[in-house]
């Protein structure tokens, strides 16, 4: 997998947390084609995780991992992108 290693450090993950993550590189991936403004997005979500928003439900480590996740998505998703 370019960009998101499906194992980090001897922590092996699985098929479900694979799953996760392709699926967000492919929202994030069509925000962007759609024109959304991604930035604001994964600002705001961001700030929702950290602020204690309604569909935040973990707690420290999660939160600074699913931060993490975030940006290397977003990342992944603009590294794939075609050409425009």
């Amino acid at each position: 997998m370019a960009g998101m290693e499906p194992v980090q450090g001897d922590e092996m993950v699985t098929d479900r947390e694979i799953a996760l993550e392709q699926a967000l590189v492919a929202i994030i991936g069509e925000a962007i084609a759609s024109g959304l403004d991604v930035k604001s997005l994964m600002d705001n979500a961001a700030a929702g995780l950290l602020g204690s928003a309604s569909y935040r439900w973990v707690g420290h480590p999660h939160v600074s991992n699913a931060l993490q996740v975030m940006i290397d998505a977003h990342a992944q998703a603009l590294d794939t992108m075609p050409p425009q």
